[in-house]
C-alpha cells in the first residue's frame, strides 16, 4: 500500500492550483437548522452503506431507517421516496468528485493538466473510497432522475477529456491512426482509474518487480504522447 501524501502531492504543486476566489463565511445555522442537518448526514452514512452493501435497487426507506435508528415515518421527513434518498446519494458523490477535478488551473501546460486531473481523480478514488464505489454504481444505472448528478459526473470525465482533444489540435500530442480523440480520452481515464483500483494492493512481496508509484506513471504515460516538438 503506499501513502496518498507521497504518491500524489507533487513538488510545487499548490502553486498550479487556482487560487479562486476567498470563500465568503457561510451563514450561520440556528441550533435547529444544524440539528437537522446533522440527522439528514445520519441518514445518508446510513444509506450510503446499505446501498453498497445490497445495491440501489434493493434500498428501501424501512432498512435505511432500521440502520440509522429512526423510524421510517421520520425519514419522510427528509426524503419523499427511496428513489429521492438514492439520487442523493449519487448526486453527493459526484459533486464530490466534480470539486476534485476543479481545483486545477485551466490555464496549465497541456501535458501538466493532464497530469494534475488524473493526479486529482486518484485522490478523490483514495480520499473517498465509497463514493467511487456509489459513481460507479450509478453510471450502471439506466433511468435515473437529473437529481442523480450523472450529468455532472459525465461532465467531470469531460473536464479530464478537454486537455488531450485540446493538445492533438495543436499538436502538443502526437496523433495515433489507431486511436481517435475520444479514444485516447478513454485511456487515459482508464489509466488512473485502475491505478485507483489497485491502489491497496502489497506489493511488498514483489516489490523488486513491481513498484507502486502513480504519479510518476501518469507522467510517464503523458510524456510518451508528446510530440517531438513539444517536447
Amino acid at each position: 500500500m503506499f501513502s496518498k501524501r507521497e504518491v500524489f502531492v507533487m513538488e510545487g504543486k499548490d502553486s498550479r492550483l487556482e487560487a479562486g476566489a476567498k470563500k465568503q463565511p457561510e451563514p450561520r445555522l440556528s441550533r435547529r437548522d444544524r440539528r437537522r442537518l446533522d440527522t439528514k448526514e445520519e441518514i445518508l452514512k446510513a444509506a450510503r452503506e446499505l446501498m453498497l452493501e445490497v445495491g440501489p435497487e434493493a434500498v428501501s426507506l424501512r432498512q435505511v431507517a432500521r440502520r440509522a435508528d429512526f423510524s421510517p415515518a421520520a425519514l419522510y421527513t427528509y426524503f419523499s421516496s427511496r428513489d429521492e434518498l438514492v439520487a442523493t446519494l449519487f448526486a453527493e458523490s459526484f459533486e464530490r468528485l466534480d470539486a476534485y477535478l476543479r481545483r486545477v488551473s485551466t490555464d496549465l501546460p497541456l501535458p501538466q493538466r493532464v497530469i494534475e486531473l488524473g493526479t486529482a481523480y486518484m485522490e478523490f478514488g483514495c480520499n473517498n473510497p465509497m463514493d467511487l464505489r456509489c459513481i460507479l454504481l450509478a453510471t450502471s444505472q439506466e433511468g435515473l432522475p437529473s437529481s442523480s448528478g450523472v450529468a455532472l459526473g459525465l461532465g467531470a470525465v469531460g473536464l479530464i477529456s478537454e486537455p488531450l482533444h485540446e493538445g492533438l489540435e495543436q499538436g502538443v500530442f502526437r496523433t495515433d491512426p489507431a486511436l481517435s480523440p475520444a479514444e485516447l480520452a478513454y485511456l487515459v481515464w482508464a489509466l488512473v482509474h485502475g491505478m485507483v483500483s489497485i491502489s491497496a494492493v502489497d506489493l511488498s512481496q514483489v516489490a523488486d518487480r513491481v513498484s507502486a508509484d502513480p504519479g510518476k506513471a501518469l507522467e510517464a504515460f503523458v510524456g510518451l504522447l508528446m510530440s517531438s516538438e513539444a517536447q
